[in-house]
This record gives C-alpha cells, sequence and structure tokens, in this order.
C-alpha cells in the first residue's frame, strides 16, 4: 500500500504540511517495500485546484492513505469518492512518526 505525507521539506524529519494542496513536497511510502520516495508538488502554484490536480496525480500513483494537517471540501470529496483514507494528526508530527504509527504489516 502507498501512503502519501504532506510536507514542506523532502525529508523524514519533517514535519507534516498544515495543508494537503499547498505543501511543498508528498513523502510517498511503500509500506510493502519499506522505501519512501519524495516527489514535488508541482500544482503548489496554480491558483485554481491545485488540491483537486494534486489529489489526482497521488490517486495515479496508487495511494490509498493520505496524510494533512486538513483538506479542501473538494479533495474531501474526490478522496471519499475513491475510498482514499485521510488522516488529519491531532499534533504536529513528522513524517518518521506517522510512518511508524501508519506501517501497516
Amino acid at each position: 500500500m502507498i501512503i502519501a505525507i504532506s510536507t514542506d521539506n523532502n525529508n523524514v524529519k519533517a514535519p507534516v504540511a498544515s495543508h494537503f494542496g499547498r505543501c511543498k513536497w508528498f513523502c510517498l511510502f511503500d509500506t510493502e517495500k519499506k522505501e519512501c520516495q519524495f516527489v514535488e508538488n508541482t500544482f503548489l502554484a496554480q491558483s485554481e485546484q491545485a488540491g483537486y490536480d494534486v489529489a489526482d496525480f497521488l490517486m495515479k500513483q496508487g495511494v490509498k492513505i493520505v496524510v494533512a494537517g486538513r483538506f479542501g471540501s473538494k479533495v474531501m470529496s474526490v478522496f471519499m469518492k475513491h475510498s482514499i483514507q485521510m488522516v488529519i494528526p491531532e499534533s504536529v508530527k513528522t513524517v518518521t512518526k506517522i510512518i511508524n504509527q501508519l506501517n501497516i504489516e
């Protein structure tokens, strides 16, 4: 399974970004291979539909769980329609902490 974690830096010590569509990076963690890959959010500067385009991109990567500080209503609708789980941490956590908590054996 692929987990996408929003962040503003491309390293595992970075905190989860506060907003899904406007984060700078996504950590894509493969739970089977136990590998992280960081991908830049190339939709960040779009004036409209950034979140929607990011959601579409992540779904094409096979993402099943997305972690961010918050999600816009349009993105939430898209993810719910496609059975993508959204996780909003209760407190500031690093990418590593999220991976350790969500890593499904």
